[in-house]
């Protein structure tokens, strides 16, 4: 009798912390799912003894901060998107040794804060995956056109949201003549269940709930709006930078991406050991976007060989 009791008292107390992970999950997660907070941008190229520009540039009615820098003899221009919760001087990606690599290719930047991040203005204080932050993106390619216009081949760069966001520029219209994707964002719901491990330690299963309520709650992108799905529609040379380790934006979507897309080139990053000292202060996030600091030298020959390719086969002027 008593073991009864107790059996049915531990599933009374089953019961409740499930229905209460799962009310939680549905009501008060999914706003913390998408929250960012800006970091201030306190570096410039200058550190890396580069030529460079700040810049505004209007989106919408906001007013984004960035920098052009540009290239001596330049051979194609670059628009560099970052992450999220990330700036322009991302330590993750590390965009300003990275700039210094691409100028030192002969390729000029332009770089920015998409809105809610860096120097540039907070609207909301969420993340859309894209949906939201594209139009930054266009407006970036309008600032080009404006005061740089060339004929030069234009090439979009996303990281991690960055590519989920150059993707959704793309399909709103922003030409360019190639696209490079670093570990991009592909897969929003599993993206942010691996997030919900990479920041807790907990399963990502876990995590389901949460992540398809912040789906449905703010429209993110997903199944055929998905940035996987828009990918695959790309007509246009596409490098795919992928680390098969990465444990937030994972390489299985990658693949799948290479495998249905034929103008995609998937370039897997040479091992990472987690023990590197490239790895130093990522904790959990490990290996993502990290191919710059950690194989800067494979990194710079890919994209250049990349570059070089989309330069060559450019109409002759």
């Amino acid at each position: 009798m008593a073991l009864t009791r107790m059996i049915r008292t531990t599933l009374w107390v089953l019961l409740g912390v499930v229905l209460a992970w799962v009310l939680l999950s549905v009501f008060l997660a999914p706003p913390h799912l998408i929250s960012t907070t800006p970091y201030p941008v306190d570096q410039t190229p200058a550190t890396r003894s580069l030529d460079y520009q700040d810049i505004t540039i209007p989106s919408d009615d906001l007013l984004l901060e960035g920098w052009w820098i540009p290239a001596s003899q330049p051979i194609a221009d670059l628009i560099f998107v970052h992450g999220a919760g990330s700036n322009r001087i991302s330590q993750y990606i590390g965009s300003l040794d990275f700039y210094r690599t691409l100028n030192e290719l002969n390729i000029s930047v332009v770089t920015m804060d998409i809105r809610n991040h860096g120097n540039s203005p907070v609207t909301d204080g969420t993340l859309r995956m894209g949906l939201a932050e594209w139009p930054d993106v266009v407006a970036t390619g309008q600032w080009l056109d404006q005061h740089h216009p060339s004929d030069r081949p234009r090439i979009l760069f996303g990281a991690s949201m960055g590519g989920s966001t150059v993707i959704h520029a793309m399909r709103n219209g922003l030409a360019a003549d190639a696209v490079i994707l670093l570990d991009p964002l592909l897969d929003v719901l599993d993206s942010m269940m691996k997030v919900g491990q990479v920041e807790t330690g907990f399963p990502p299963l876990l995590f389901s709930i949460a992540a398809r309520s912040a789906i449905q709650r703010y429209g993110l992108p997903h199944r055929e709006t998905s940035p996987l799905a828009m990918a695959k529609t790309l007509d246009l040379p596409i490098l795919l930078i992928q680390d098969w380790e990465d444990p937030v934006t994972r390489s299985p979507f990658a693949a799948e991406l290479a495998n249905t897309n034929p103008r995609v080139t998937l370039a897997r990053v040479p091992a990472i050991s987690m023990d590197e000292a490239c790895l130093d202060g990522k904790e959990e996030w490990g290996t993502h976007v990290a191919a710059h600091p950690c194989r800067p030298d494979w990194t710079r020959e890919t994209v250049s060989a990349f570059i070089q390719s989309v330069v060559n086969q450019a109409p002759s002027l």
